[in-house]
């Protein structure tokens, strides 16, 4: 352990004591707020969202692998399909990387704490004692708040349009819940969880070295589950106005208060990033009509939470506020069903893929998800089923199809690990990526995979690329041919107007070969064409 970060980790850790100590001696003695805490929390502490945060690094450590592997597992504990019971149970249990759960957590520790507070550990109506049944019991309602907090995950993945992972719709389930009892509160735990997020990274990585380099990926905003956190919130806010009006003796929440807290935390969190495709790797972001569903989401809440009179005599407020809230849920449930059910045929994955117990690993150019094949989303300015470019796993025991590496990272990178498994077990398949590009032109490349330490097997090869130069008057293009490159010069005869092609292999790095009265040499990552007194480099090596 380096010594330097393990001294400015203690140095935090003492910084951050000293300061607690100073401003509790500066501000006395308060014991008012200490006991109003405890009056609802057993031994004043949240124990339920500390169970279940300790349940969520327990699935990220030991059953993903994040203790002791360098790639997460993540791939079987997606929710692909209402076919595939393990995904839907994982899903909203699991996460895609360390910082994805750290995330969650911090949010889940803030919010879920708002949340169980405003349930409680004991009862607050008069006449009624702690241990007097199970329903009253500290104990029992401690464990209950984290089962209650499963079952609103498990409806998230239930309810979710597509595939989903991670905990997020439960923490917008606790931020809705949340907000309907304490609205400022909740918007100022939005800086706490910031606040513990910084905090954990800065003991994490107390000091960090970075430099200047390229990188590969989405817009960040294409990585956001709106529907799932939209769902999330919902449920929450309905389940709050739900524990709200069956305590009749709480204080009513000022409709202003309730909607300014609900447009500021919505936007915060981002639930205005309304995505969709728009071909291969291209994604249209709809900013204004997610503003729009952020103030239509906002006055929702508001009405909800705080309407005392009914506008249809045949139901009361109570009823009207959560039917307010149940039936957007119920549509959201009823679009998902059809959507999750969907069959795809026989699932498989393209190419000359190498499998890996009941997965397939392959390599394809625009080639279409079938989990969206029976969509038509004509409006929008993209090929309607999407299109992805990339690695592709395929599992047809797990309903699974999905792009495991873009096309675009894997140019980046040259190099990526897909890791499969499942309960108990977990192999990593090493993907390569090599060719040439063209000066001038496009790319003739070989992606190769390995599963574990078998040897490589070249799971796809692109077409052809030619080089801009023309050297004497001939054209040079590179091609994957069984496996390896092979270098093709033409040349047209000016009387016949007829062409002439000489192939052969690319030569080893440092040496040539003449092809078509070319000299073709391999010199530093270049293959260079020369020609009596002219070289000319026309193609640079890509990849690993």
């Amino acid at each position: 352990m380096d010594p330097l970060a393990l001294g400015a980790r203690f140095a935090v850790l003492v910084a951050s004591g000293l300061a607690l100590v100073l401003v509790h001696r500066l501000r006395g003695s308060q014991t008012v707020r200490w006991r109003q805490v405890r009056t609802r929390l057993l031994f004043g502490l949240p124990l339920g969202t500390v169970l279940t945060a300790g349940l969520l690094a327990v699935i990220y450590l030991f059953v993903q692998g994040g203790y002791g592997h360098d790639h997460l597992l993540t791939l079987p504990f997606v929710s692909w399909s209402l076919r595939y019971p393990l995904g839907m149970v994982a899903a909203p249990l699991a996460h895609q990387s360390l910082g994805h759960l750290v995330g969650n957590l911090a949010g889940f520790l803030v919010f879920g704490t708002l949340a169980e507070f405003a349930i409680g550990h004991y009862p607050q109506t008069r006449g009624q004692a702690a241990f007097s049944s199970l329903r009253t019991n500290p104990y029992a309602r401690v464990l209950g708040f984290p089962a209650g907090v499963v079952l609103v995950a498990l409806l998230t993945s239930l309810f979710a349009w597509g595939p989903i992972i991670g905990f997020s719709g439960v923490v917008f389930a606790a931020v809705g819940f949340a907000l309907v009892h304490y609205p400022l509160v909740t918007v100022a735990g939005l800086i706490g969880q910031e606040f513990l997020t910084t905090t954990f990274w800065t003991l994490r990585n107390p000091i960090q070295t970075a430099s200047a380099g390229t990188s590969y990926g989405a817009p960040w905003w294409a990585n956001v589950a709106v529907q799932t956190h939209l769902l999330g919130l919902l449920l929450g806010v309905g389940l709050g106005v739900a524990w709200k009006r069956f305590r009749t003796d709480t204080v009513r929440t000022d409709p202003w208060r309730l909607f300014v807290a609900s447009v500021l935390v919505g936007s915060s969190l981002t639930l205005w990033a309304l995505w969709w495709y728009s071909g291969v790797e291209r994604y249209q972001l709809f900013r204004a009509p997610g503003f729009v569903l952020l103030l239509g989401v906002a006055v929702l809440i508001t009405v909800a939470a705080s309407l005392r009179r009914s506008p249809i005599a045949d139901l009361s407020a109570r009823q009207v506020a959560v039917g307010l809230l149940v039936v957007p849920v119920l549509v959201m449930g009823a679009v998902a069903l059809p959507v999750n059910l969907t069959a795809t045929g026989a699932i498989s994955a393209p190419g000359n893929a190498v499998t890996v117990a009941d997965y397939e690993v392959g390599y394809a150019e625009a080639a279409t998800d079938p989990r969206y094949e029976p969509l038509n989303v004509s409006f929008v300015e993209s090929p309607s089923p999407p299109t992805v470019s990339g690695v592709i796993v395929a599992s047809e025991q797990r309903h699974l199809w999905t792009r495991a590496v873009s096309a675009g990272r894997l140019a980046n990178a040259d190099r990526a690990t897909v890791t499969l498994g499942g309960l108990g077990w977990r192999e990593s398949v090493e993907i390569r990526r090599t060719g040439w590009e063209a000066v001038g032109g496009d790319a003739a490349f070989l992606v190769r995979a390995a599963p574990g330490a078998e040897p490589p097997t070249a799971i796809h090869a692109s077409d052809s690329a030619t080089a801009d130069a023309v050297v004497a008057g001939r054209a040079i293009t590179v091609a994957p041919r069984n496996g390896r490159f092979e270098v093709t010069v033409e040349s047209k005869a000016e009387s016949t107007q007829s062409a002439t092609q000489e192939r052969r292999p690319v030569p080893e790095p440092g040496e040539n070969v003449t092809v078509g009265g070319l000299r073709i040499e391999h010199d530093d990552s270049s293959l260079i064409a020369g020609h009596e007194d002219t070289r000319v480099v026309v193609f640079r090596a890509a990849g690993a």
